[in-house]
Protein backbone atom coordinates (compact mmCIF):
# COMPACT_ATOMS: atom_id res chain seq x y z
CA UNK A 1 0.00 0.00 0.00
CA UNK A 2 1.37 3.01 -1.01
CA UNK A 3 -0.60 5.23 1.29
CA UNK A 4 0.09 6.11 4.58
CA UNK A 5 -0.52 3.75 7.05
CA UNK A 6 -2.73 6.98 9.18
CA UNK A 7 -5.04 6.58 6.47
CA UNK A 8 -6.14 3.57 7.74
CA UNK A 9 -5.27 3.33 11.43
CA UNK A 10 -4.78 4.74 14.69
CA UNK A 11 -1.68 3.99 15.72
CA UNK A 12 -0.31 3.53 20.21
CA UNK A 13 1.90 2.14 22.14
CA UNK A 14 1.45 -0.19 25.51
CA UNK A 15 3.04 2.37 28.38
CA UNK A 16 4.02 -0.28 31.06
CA UNK A 17 5.76 -2.68 28.19
CA UNK A 18 8.31 0.07 27.19
CA UNK A 19 8.87 0.84 30.50
CA UNK A 20 9.06 -2.75 32.16
CA UNK A 21 10.29 -0.58 34.94
CA UNK A 22 7.34 1.33 36.29
CA UNK A 23 5.76 -2.35 37.01
CA UNK A 24 7.80 -2.43 40.37
CA UNK A 25 8.64 1.53 40.97
CA UNK A 26 5.36 3.89 41.11
CA UNK A 27 7.72 6.74 41.38
CA UNK A 28 8.90 5.55 37.34
CA UNK A 29 5.51 4.81 37.03
CA UNK A 30 4.56 8.87 36.81
CA UNK A 31 8.23 9.69 35.55
CA UNK A 32 7.74 7.75 32.24
CA UNK A 33 3.63 8.16 31.62
CA UNK A 34 3.76 11.79 31.80
CA UNK A 35 6.60 12.24 29.22
CA UNK A 36 4.47 9.13 27.18
CA UNK A 37 1.57 10.92 27.11
CA UNK A 38 2.88 14.32 25.54
CA UNK A 39 4.09 12.50 22.25
CA UNK A 40 3.18 13.51 19.03
CA UNK A 41 3.45 10.27 17.32
CA UNK A 42 0.90 8.26 18.98
CA UNK A 43 -2.80 8.84 18.27
CA UNK A 44 -3.65 6.72 21.29
CA UNK A 45 -2.42 4.33 23.62
CA UNK A 46 -2.59 1.61 26.80
CA UNK A 47 -1.98 2.69 30.35
CA UNK A 48 -2.18 1.92 33.76
CA UNK A 49 -1.94 3.83 36.87
CA UNK A 50 0.32 2.93 40.22
CA UNK A 51 -0.94 2.95 43.48
CA UNK A 52 -1.27 6.08 45.64
CA UNK A 53 -3.29 8.60 45.80
CA UNK A 54 -1.21 11.25 45.11
CA UNK A 55 0.46 9.70 41.91
CA UNK A 56 -3.05 9.14 40.44
CA UNK A 57 -4.06 12.78 40.77
CA UNK A 58 -0.52 13.77 39.48
CA UNK A 59 -1.59 11.84 36.41
CA UNK A 60 -4.65 11.66 35.45
CA UNK A 61 -5.07 15.14 34.31
CA UNK A 62 -2.08 14.67 32.69
CA UNK A 63 -3.94 11.72 30.16
CA UNK A 64 -6.64 13.45 30.14
CA UNK A 65 -4.98 16.79 28.40
CA UNK A 66 -3.30 14.50 26.18
CA UNK A 67 -5.66 14.90 22.97
CA UNK A 68 -5.31 10.91 22.07
CA UNK A 69 -8.45 9.54 20.98
CA UNK A 70 -9.64 5.87 22.33
CA UNK A 71 -7.30 5.84 25.53
CA UNK A 72 -7.38 1.92 27.15
CA UNK A 73 -6.96 1.02 30.59
CA UNK A 74 -4.93 -2.21 31.32
CA UNK A 75 -5.07 -4.58 34.20
CA UNK A 76 -1.56 -5.22 34.02
CA UNK A 77 -0.97 -4.62 37.93
CA UNK A 78 -3.82 -6.83 39.07
CA UNK A 79 -2.60 -9.96 40.23
CA UNK A 80 -4.28 -12.55 37.74
CA UNK A 81 -1.52 -15.12 38.03
CA UNK A 82 -2.34 -15.23 42.31
CA UNK A 83 -5.94 -14.42 41.86
CA UNK A 84 -7.84 -15.72 38.77
CA UNK A 85 -11.46 -13.76 37.77
CA UNK A 86 -12.64 -17.81 37.03
CA UNK A 87 -12.59 -18.62 41.16
CA UNK A 88 -15.38 -19.91 42.70
CA UNK A 89 -14.03 -19.10 46.17
CA UNK A 90 -16.76 -16.14 46.98
CA UNK A 91 -13.83 -13.94 49.44
CA UNK A 92 -11.53 -14.36 46.46
CA UNK A 93 -14.13 -13.01 44.11
CA UNK A 94 -15.26 -10.63 46.32
CA UNK A 95 -11.52 -9.27 46.34
CA UNK A 96 -11.24 -9.84 42.72
CA UNK A 97 -14.43 -7.30 42.35
CA UNK A 98 -13.22 -4.88 44.90
CA UNK A 99 -9.50 -4.29 43.03
CA UNK A 100 -10.83 -4.41 39.41
CA UNK A 101 -13.89 -1.77 40.92
CA UNK A 102 -11.09 0.61 41.57
CA UNK A 103 -9.50 0.23 37.87
CA UNK A 104 -12.99 0.86 36.47
CA UNK A 105 -12.71 4.10 38.53
CA UNK A 106 -9.48 4.74 37.31
CA UNK A 107 -10.38 4.30 33.59
CA UNK A 108 -13.48 6.42 34.19
CA UNK A 109 -10.95 9.58 35.47
CA UNK A 110 -8.92 8.97 32.99
CA UNK A 111 -10.86 9.13 30.07
CA UNK A 112 -10.66 5.69 29.00
CA UNK A 113 -12.96 4.10 26.48
CA UNK A 114 -11.39 0.60 26.38
CA UNK A 115 -10.90 -2.10 29.06
CA UNK A 116 -8.82 -4.57 28.59
CA UNK A 117 -8.58 -8.21 30.97
CA UNK A 118 -8.25 -11.94 31.06
CA UNK A 119 -9.96 -14.42 32.56
CA UNK A 120 -6.60 -15.86 34.86
CA UNK A 121 -6.38 -19.64 35.03
CA UNK A 122 -7.10 -22.59 35.47
CA UNK A 123 -6.70 -23.99 31.91
CA UNK A 124 -9.74 -25.39 29.94
CA UNK A 125 -8.50 -28.65 30.47
CA UNK A 126 -8.40 -28.23 34.32
CA UNK A 127 -11.55 -26.03 34.59
CA UNK A 128 -14.69 -26.91 36.02
CA UNK A 129 -18.31 -25.78 35.13
CA UNK A 130 -18.75 -23.99 37.98
CA UNK A 131 -15.09 -22.33 36.99
CA UNK A 132 -16.63 -21.25 33.32
CA UNK A 133 -19.70 -20.09 35.17
CA UNK A 134 -18.18 -17.87 37.36
CA UNK A 135 -16.25 -15.99 34.94
CA UNK A 136 -18.79 -15.52 32.76
CA UNK A 137 -20.81 -13.87 35.75
CA UNK A 138 -17.89 -11.31 36.21
CA UNK A 139 -17.93 -10.56 33.06
CA UNK A 140 -21.93 -9.42 33.29
CA UNK A 141 -20.42 -8.02 35.95
CA UNK A 142 -17.84 -6.17 34.73
CA UNK A 143 -19.54 -4.61 31.83
CA UNK A 144 -22.00 -3.66 33.96
CA UNK A 145 -19.89 -1.51 35.75
CA UNK A 146 -18.36 -0.15 32.62
CA UNK A 147 -21.90 0.50 31.20
CA UNK A 148 -22.38 3.80 32.46
CA UNK A 149 -18.81 5.28 32.07
CA UNK A 150 -19.35 4.30 28.50
CA UNK A 151 -16.22 1.82 28.56
CA UNK A 152 -16.02 -1.14 26.27
CA UNK A 153 -14.87 -4.19 28.46
CA UNK A 154 -11.88 -6.03 25.87
CA UNK A 155 -11.64 -9.22 26.45
CA UNK A 156 -7.73 -10.71 25.45
CA UNK A 157 -7.70 -14.15 24.57
CA UNK A 158 -4.18 -15.76 26.00
CA UNK A 159 -2.42 -18.86 25.33
CA UNK A 160 -4.12 -22.57 27.36
CA UNK A 161 -0.87 -24.62 27.53
CA UNK A 162 2.26 -22.44 27.01
CA UNK A 163 3.05 -19.75 29.42
CA UNK A 164 -0.26 -18.43 30.95
CA UNK A 165 -2.04 -21.00 30.94
CA UNK A 166 -5.54 -19.17 30.93
CA UNK A 167 -9.04 -20.29 30.74
CA UNK A 168 -9.92 -18.48 27.91
CA UNK A 169 -7.73 -18.86 25.58
CA UNK A 170 -9.15 -20.19 22.05
CA UNK A 171 -10.48 -17.14 19.90
CA UNK A 172 -13.23 -19.30 19.50
CA UNK A 173 -14.38 -19.77 23.24
CA UNK A 174 -14.19 -15.99 23.69
CA UNK A 175 -16.58 -15.27 20.56
CA UNK A 176 -18.32 -17.91 22.25
CA UNK A 177 -18.85 -16.53 25.57
CA UNK A 178 -19.82 -12.51 24.25
CA UNK A 179 -22.09 -14.32 22.45
CA UNK A 180 -23.84 -16.01 25.12
CA UNK A 181 -23.90 -12.93 27.10
CA UNK A 182 -25.92 -11.48 24.55
CA UNK A 183 -28.30 -9.18 24.17
CA UNK A 184 -28.17 -8.71 27.33
CA UNK A 185 -24.62 -7.37 27.38
CA UNK A 186 -23.46 -5.04 24.48
CA UNK A 187 -20.36 -3.77 25.82
CA UNK A 188 -18.27 -6.75 26.20
CA UNK A 189 -15.72 -7.31 22.86
CA UNK A 190 -12.20 -8.70 21.91
CA UNK A 191 -8.80 -7.17 22.11
CA UNK A 192 -6.43 -9.48 19.78
CA UNK A 193 -2.82 -9.60 21.11
CA UNK A 194 -0.98 -10.91 18.24
CA UNK A 195 1.85 -12.21 19.52
CA UNK A 196 -0.37 -14.59 21.63
CA UNK A 197 -1.97 -16.08 18.27
CA UNK A 198 1.25 -18.73 17.92
CA UNK A 199 0.92 -19.67 21.54
CA UNK A 200 -2.53 -20.43 21.26
CA UNK A 201 -1.73 -22.67 18.52
CA UNK A 202 -3.90 -20.88 15.83
CA UNK A 203 -3.08 -19.03 12.51
CA UNK A 204 -3.36 -15.48 11.84
CA UNK A 205 -6.17 -16.03 9.39
CA UNK A 206 -8.17 -18.43 11.51
CA UNK A 207 -8.31 -15.65 14.55
CA UNK A 208 -8.58 -12.67 12.62
CA UNK A 209 -11.26 -14.03 11.08
CA UNK A 210 -13.00 -15.80 13.94
CA UNK A 211 -13.01 -12.85 16.11
CA UNK A 212 -13.41 -10.19 13.78
CA UNK A 213 -17.49 -9.45 14.65
CA UNK A 214 -16.20 -8.37 17.64
CA UNK A 215 -12.67 -6.79 17.28
CA UNK A 216 -12.31 -3.45 18.87
CA UNK A 217 -8.73 -3.14 19.28
CA UNK A 218 -5.18 -5.01 18.10
CA UNK A 219 -2.48 -5.60 19.86
CA UNK A 220 0.97 -5.89 17.57
CA UNK A 221 3.85 -7.71 19.28
CA UNK A 222 6.18 -10.94 19.49
CA UNK A 223 6.81 -14.21 21.55
CA UNK A 224 9.17 -17.15 21.32
CA UNK A 225 7.67 -20.53 20.83
CA UNK A 226 10.60 -22.90 18.92
CA UNK A 227 12.95 -22.81 21.77
CA UNK A 228 12.25 -23.74 25.00
CA UNK A 229 15.43 -23.09 26.37
CA UNK A 230 15.38 -19.10 25.24
CA UNK A 231 15.39 -16.46 27.82
CA UNK A 232 12.42 -14.85 26.46
CA UNK A 233 10.53 -17.91 25.85
CA UNK A 234 6.55 -17.52 26.07
CA UNK A 235 4.63 -14.47 26.30
CA UNK A 236 7.40 -12.27 27.27
CA UNK A 237 6.53 -9.41 24.71
CA UNK A 238 10.22 -9.30 23.16
CA UNK A 239 10.27 -6.70 20.50
CA UNK A 240 9.03 -7.55 16.90
CA UNK A 241 11.75 -8.97 14.81
CA UNK A 242 13.92 -9.99 17.49
CA UNK A 243 16.30 -13.19 16.79
CA UNK A 244 14.16 -16.62 17.73
CA UNK A 245 10.94 -14.69 17.39
CA UNK A 246 7.38 -15.56 15.21
CA UNK A 247 6.69 -12.39 14.65
CA UNK A 248 9.22 -10.21 12.07
CA UNK A 249 7.92 -7.85 9.05
CA UNK A 250 6.49 -11.40 6.75
CA UNK A 251 4.22 -11.89 9.56
CA UNK A 252 2.41 -8.02 9.94
CA UNK A 253 2.10 -7.86 6.46
CA UNK A 254 0.05 -10.81 6.40
CA UNK A 255 -2.16 -9.27 9.95
CA UNK A 256 -2.62 -6.42 8.31
CA UNK A 257 -3.83 -7.67 4.99
CA UNK A 258 -6.48 -9.65 6.85
CA UNK A 259 -7.17 -6.82 8.98
CA UNK A 260 -7.56 -5.01 5.82
CA UNK A 261 -9.57 -7.75 4.49
CA UNK A 262 -12.32 -8.24 7.32
CA UNK A 263 -12.70 -4.21 7.06
CA UNK A 264 -10.86 -3.36 10.27
CA UNK A 265 -8.28 -0.95 9.13
CA UNK A 266 -10.64 1.15 6.64
CA UNK A 267 -10.39 5.03 6.40
CA UNK A 268 -14.08 5.78 7.51
CA UNK A 269 -13.16 4.68 10.64
CA UNK A 270 -9.31 3.73 11.40
CA UNK A 271 -9.16 0.88 13.56
CA UNK A 272 -6.62 1.14 16.79
CA UNK A 273 -3.11 -0.81 16.05
CA UNK A 274 -1.20 -0.93 19.55
CA UNK A 275 2.52 -1.92 19.60
CA UNK A 276 2.88 -4.02 22.72
CA UNK A 277 6.95 -4.64 23.25
CA UNK A 278 9.83 -4.45 25.97
CA UNK A 279 12.36 -2.40 24.43
CA UNK A 280 15.58 -3.92 22.67
CA UNK A 281 17.93 -5.17 25.31
CA UNK A 282 20.59 -2.46 25.77
CA UNK A 283 18.89 -0.05 23.60
CA UNK A 284 17.13 3.26 24.87
CA UNK A 285 13.66 2.93 23.86
CA UNK A 286 13.58 5.68 21.51
CA UNK A 287 15.14 3.18 19.09
CA UNK A 288 12.98 0.76 20.17
CA UNK A 289 9.70 2.75 19.22
CA UNK A 290 11.38 3.70 15.35
CA UNK A 291 12.19 0.57 15.21
CA UNK A 292 8.42 -0.78 15.56
CA UNK A 293 6.94 1.89 13.51
CA UNK A 294 9.82 1.04 10.66
CA UNK A 295 8.79 -2.38 10.46
CA UNK A 296 5.33 -1.82 10.78
CA UNK A 297 5.35 0.48 7.94
CA UNK A 298 7.65 -1.94 6.24
CA UNK A 299 4.69 -4.41 6.30
CA UNK A 300 2.41 -1.76 5.51
CA UNK A 301 4.04 -1.04 1.99
CA UNK A 302 4.05 -4.99 1.57
CA UNK A 303 0.39 -5.36 1.80
CA UNK A 304 -1.93 -5.75 -1.34
CA UNK A 305 -5.10 -3.18 -1.22
CA UNK A 306 -7.88 -6.01 -0.87
CA UNK A 307 -10.84 -5.50 -3.09
CA UNK A 308 -14.08 -3.64 -2.71
CA UNK A 309 -16.94 -5.01 -0.85
CA UNK A 310 -15.62 -6.20 2.28
CA UNK A 311 -16.61 -4.49 5.36
CA UNK A 312 -15.97 -4.74 8.68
Amino acid sequence: MNEDIRRYARLGWVHHLLYPRCMEDPDDHVRTLTKFVRRSDLDSFDCCLPYGEERRAQLIPRIKASGKSGLTFATHLFPLRKLSLATTVPHEQAQARMIVADMVRQAAAIGATGFIFASGGPPPDQATSLQRAAFTDFCRWLCAELKPHGITALLEPFDTRIDKCFLYGPTSDCVALIESLRPETDNLKIELDIAHVPLMRETFEQAIHTVAPYLKRVHLGNCVLRNRNAPRYGDTHPPIGCPGGEIDVPELTIVLNLLLEIGFLNPEDPGYLILEMTPWEGKPVEETIADGFARLRQAWHAVVRPKPGNKH
